[in-house]
């Protein structure tokens, strides 16, 4: 049997390190790692090794170097380089051998198919990815849209390494939110919602919301005004008021018998704010009617998440609840471990956790990537109430998550605004003796999307739901497969629509790196023209159409004959795809997918445009054509699949 080398571009950059690793123990130089590099476009080399550092070590000069490597290479054992070059003031540049490079490509890409590109680890980890994790109080918006398509993105990326992955989602059902939203569901009578049911208990929390903070704001005017207190107290309540009654007007066009019922019930308690408080704690302390309504109401929004999740190929395998956390010992356990540290205290009856105190004494700054010259604040665990703080419940939902899955890794998909909190857990983690933990909890931080001349605040019922943005997505998909292939029958517009649409949402979301703002429009994200999903997939649907016309590969063909610059660029590209998911996976990176899958398809369309495949002359080039089409196919197929989109086959 065969063996099929699952890193083809691996082969001929391990022969350059070998090499050089050879020619400089004949040097006598040892014990000296060796590591190649891209050399810049203008130079023609694949890669390059730089002589500087070890030029310096062996006090040698660097161009003098380069030139007694290349001497002790022996040529005879080149197998995958074509050439090997002295450059500049010391390097030494390998230009790989193509048609060796493009038959180890074919016979990779074609043999392992599906999974080309997994390139499997050593040692595979365990581990968890944490994303979305919304409040199930409202549906979930464009920017937890993000957050999950990142995550489940990871997760893809981690399991094609070979790690055992487990994806969780953790519901934050404890908390005033959840309890403005319950309180509002207990007062319509915990009905059956009218169309989907996350958008119908977002519709509840919002208008609840708004009326109650009309209510006590009417209430502090009314205090004020009994007192005599003119000034600016007074006209910014006032103000205040103003602006809520205007979004009050909103809210009550969108549904008026939802929004006049609550307010006719929630005008008949006294203090609607002290209530939401009682029933906030009343959950957390389990009591069996307050547990009844916040189950019902967050399942039904998640029932709405999972809903939106299949429709965005979004997988989660376990649903952790925050409040079994609450009710189980370990919130305790974690506040009486800490208690038992020198780095707590009280204050006020709220216990305080002095995360700057616990990082200087227990040396954690280094390790944990924090500058010596930043103040880490204090952390509330306790209220004076007797109520813990999510940072607290999440301290022991991070150790249930490692213990529970025996993890070696646990990844948290959050906000960048959520970076503090998640310093403090890391450090608590430390001071609870789990530094092991502490090291291998990432945050993976994404920040905010913004959509133009929009603004959005959950509380005033203001987002865009993430439902939203898919559905325009596939409609305006649909129109331009219409407007492309008019003799399309209306399902397979539908089916070609809904994978456009779904991957070009996707694709938008993991394009920009996840540090930076993005910015979404629907230009930039059903561009058919480039740096899109639809570009991506219709370069695909080309390669597909190409080879729809063949009865079966040709099994004889010459690699030797594509030598155009574009078949070698191409040739390249798909070699290198095992090793760009390996990094992209490795330092979770997944917009590195996207940069090299748009490369791939621009190449691809320009071979298209330039070259015949089907016409080519002689067989021999039609044959090694055909090939290439088809592994560019594979991998266009294969790392849109890692991105979680679809590679329809027509457009």
């Amino acid at each position: 049997m065969v063996s099929v080398e699952a890193n083809p571009f691996g082969l001929f950059k391990n022969e350059c390190i070998s090499l050089v690793e050879d020619a400089l123990f004949k040097l006598g130089i040892k014990g000296v790692k060796v590591n190649v590099e891209f050399p810049p476009p203008a130079i023609r080399a694949e890669l390059a090794f730089p002589c500087f550092s070890i030029a310096r070590v062996v006090k040698e000069n660097p161009r003098r170097l380069a030139e007694s490597i290349v001497e002790k290479i022996d040529i005879c054992r080149l197998k995958f380089i074509e050439k090997i070059e002295v450059a500049g003031g010391g390097y030494v540049n390998f230009y790989v051998n193509y048609p060796a490079l493009a038959y180890e490509t074919f016979k990779s890409a074609e043999c392992f198919d599906e999974t080309y590109g997994h390139l499997k680890v050593e040692t595979p980890l365990r581990i968890v990815v944490e994303h979305t994790s919304a409040n199930p109080i409202h549906p979930l918006h464009i920017g937890a849209a993000r957050n999950a398509v990142l995550g489940d993105t990871l997760a893809r990326l981690l399991r094609a390494r070979g790690h055992n992955v487990k994806v969780h989602f953790y519901i934050n059902d404890v908390g005033l939110q959840v309890a403005v939203a319950a309180y509002g569901y207990d007062k319509i009578g915990r009905v059956k919602p009218v169309g989907k049911p996350d958008h119908f208990i977002g519709l509840i929390y919002a208008m609840t919301n708004c009326i109650v903070e009309i209510s006590d704001l009417k209430r502090k005017l009314n205090k004020l005004d009994e007192m005599g207190v003119v000034g600016e107290d007074r006209v910014r309540i006032a103000n205040e008021l103003s602006e809520w009654i205007g979004i009050a007007k909103d809210l009550r066009d969108r549904n008026p018998s939802l929004f006049d019922k609550l307010l006719e019930t929630i005008s008949l308690d006294d203090d609607p704010k002290k209530s939401i408080a009682q029933l906030d704690l009343q959950y957390e302390l389990g009591e069996k009617d307050a547990v009844e309504l916040f189950r019902k109401l967050c399942l039904l929004c998640i029932d709405g998440f999972k809903e939106t999740f299949e429709r965005a190929n979004i997988d989660v395998e376990s649903w952790d609840w925050e409040s079994d956390i609450v009710w189980s010992s370990r919130v305790k356990s974690v506040i009486d471990a800490l208690k038992r540290t020198s780095f707590t205290y009280f204050d006020g009856g709220a216990l305080i956790f002095d995360a700057e105190k616990a990082a200087i004494t227990l040396g954690l700054k280094k390790d944990l990537g924090v500058s010596e010259l930043y103040e880490v604040p204090k952390l509330t665990l306790v209220r004076s109430d007797g109520r813990t703080l999510y940072p607290t419940r999440d301290i022991a939902y991070t150790l249930w998550q490692f213990e529970h899955f025996n993890a070696d890794k646990v990844i948290h998909v959050i906000g960048v605004d959520q970076t503090l909190p998640q310093l403090q857990l890391r450090i608590a983690l430390a001071t609870l003796g789990k530094m092991n933990y502490a090291l291998n909890m990432i945050h993976f931080a994404y920040e905010l999307v913004h959509l133009p001349g929009f603004k959005m605040s959950s509380r005033r019922g203001r987002y865009v739901e993430f439902d939203r943005i898919l559905s325009e997505a596939i409609e305006r998909a649909e129109e331009e497969v219409r407007r492309r292939s008019p003799k399309l029958d209306d399902e397979t517009v539908r089916n070609i629509g809904r994978m456009i649409g779904v991957g070009a949402v996707r694709y938008a979301l993991l394009s920009v790196t996840p540090s930076r703002k993005m910015t979404f429009t629907w230009e930039r994200v059903l561009n058919f023209e480039q740096n899109s999903a639809p570009f991506i997939q219709y370069a695909h649907a080309r390669a597909c159409n190409i080879l729809a016309k063949v009865d079966a590969l040709p099994e004889e063909y010459d690699p030797s004959l594509l030598n155009h610059r574009l078949e070698r660029e191409l040739i390249l590209k798909v070699s290198m795809f095992p090793e760009v998911v390996a990094d992209a996976a490795d330092n979770l990176r997944p917009e590195i997918l996207t940069e090299y899958a748009n490369f791939l398809a621009l190449t691809f369309n320009s071979f298209y445009d330039a070259l015949p495949v089907l016409k080519a002359k002689p067989l021999e080039l039609r044959n090694a054509r055909l090939h290439l089409v088809n592994v560019v196919r594979i991998t266009l197929r294969n790392t849109l699949s890692l991105m979680g989109i679809s590679a329809p086959s027509r457009m």
